[in-house]
């Protein structure tokens, strides 16, 4: 029986030309650092182990690419004592105390990782530090004038983030382009992030308050019905033009009063065919100044 023999290594190449996963590993003990002796391209090509909740076949779970150059795995070869096929079990972190030397093996061979020498790997907001973190960046891009006061409306504006993680609490995945997942169990500041490089993000706050903000364009296509029920106050603020436009009929239903207040501009109602005004009150009152009708009006109490 063949007894596996198990290995520390550092990934030196991830761009596995058959795109399964594997990478490259300088495996201590093993492998020299001289990298004119053993080159990285050299190096065997060692195989990822994915969780037994991803079902890695056929496209089927989740995909096999994780570890970039500079990390350190764990693992063991397959093939006993011939210590020629690799396989990865797990990544290991700590902290690193210096650059990258990419002219000596057990290094990123791109001088990229570690990017923070001095510091753990362990994430920074799964280590509740907001300094140097997309906590500050949304912090100073806050927007104060989303919706102001006037009309009936009160001065709305976006609410900052109540991040205050603490360790070991909040779970973080970053993605080296910087997108960021977290889903914080800190008692009593628990929430749900998620947050693409550009700044666009949506999270969930401890009272169950969601912000979402997009700084690009935003599509929404229901295919099906769509249906929304607001207990509170609905605000809105466009800053720039509103069109509606409906197949269909149209009906709109309020218990309370309806005002419309055009400022600077003209207030226009035109059809194709008649134009039916309904009051229940004993006269229909049309305040003085310019009234354009361009349609037959029937004004009915």
């Amino acid at each position: 029986m063949m007894v596996p023999i198990w290995f520390f290594g550092v990934v030196e190449d991830r761009f596995d030309p058959l795109q399964l996963g594997r990478c490259r590993v300088r495996c201590v003990g093993f492998h020299t650092d001289n990298k004119q002796i053993l080159p990285t391209q050299d190096l065997p090509w060692a195989y990822p182990i994915s969780p037994i909740t991803s079902a890695s076949i056929s496209g089927k779970g989740d995909t096999p690419t994780g570890p970039v150059e500079g990390t350190w795995v764990v693992g063991f070869f397959r093939d006993g004592d011939d210590c020629q096929e690799p396989v990865m079990l797990g990544t290991v972190g700590g902290m690193p105390s210096d650059k990258a030397d990419p002219r000596k093996g057990f290094n990123d061979p791109r001088g990229v990782y570690p990017t923070t020498p001095g510091e753990q790997d362990t994430n920074k907001l799964a280590r509740g530090q907001a300094k140097g973190t997309v906590v500050e960046k949304k912090k100073a891009s806050l927007d104060s004038s989303a919706i102001p006061g006037g009309m009936g409306f009160g001065a709305k504006q976006e609410p900052p983030t109540p991040f205050a993680a603490k360790y070991p609490f909040n779970k973080v995945h970053e993605s080296e382009a910087g997108h960021i997942i977290e889903v914080d169990n800190t008692p009593g500041a628990e929430r749900l992030h998620n947050y693409h490089k550009s700044g666009t993000f949506d999270e969930v706050h401890p009272d169950g308050t969601k912000v979402e903000k997009i700084v690009g364009k935003h599509y929404t296509i229901v295919a099906g019905e769509d249906n929304v029920h607001i207990k509170g106050a609905c605000n809105v603020s466009l800053d720039s033009g509103c069109n509606v436009f409906v197949r269909g009929s149209t009906n709109f239903k309020c218990i309370g009063s309806v005002k419309y207040q055009v400022i600077g501009g003209c207030f226009e109602v035109s059809s194709l065919t008649t134009i039916k005004l309904t009051s229940g009150a004993s006269s229909l009152i049309l305040n003085p100044g310019a009234c354009i009708i361009r349609a037959p009006v029937v004004l009915i109490n």
